[in-house]
């Protein structure tokens, strides 16, 4: 698996999260719950990891959510 994105704000874990799975692509999601124990900026963000066949679709999802 490759890095996606890093994210600090849940709800936007939340959005990727679920346009990833709806249109089944592989990924998992570290430190998720981290951030919201020590909100310190990007040393805790989430890490979105998305299988490398799926990385092309990944990233036009991240773009189409205006997340980068």
């Amino acid at each position: 698996m490759i890095e996606l994105i890093k994210l600090s704000n849940p709800v936007s874990i939340q959005i990727l999260s679920d346009e990833l799975e709806s249109r089944g692509i592989i990924f998992r999601i570290d430190n998720a719950g981290m951030h919201a124990l020590m909100p310190l900026p990007t040393v805790m963000d989430a890490r979105v990891l998305v299988a490398e066949e799926d990385k092309s679709a990944a990233d036009q999802i991240v773009t189409d959510l205006e997340l980068n």
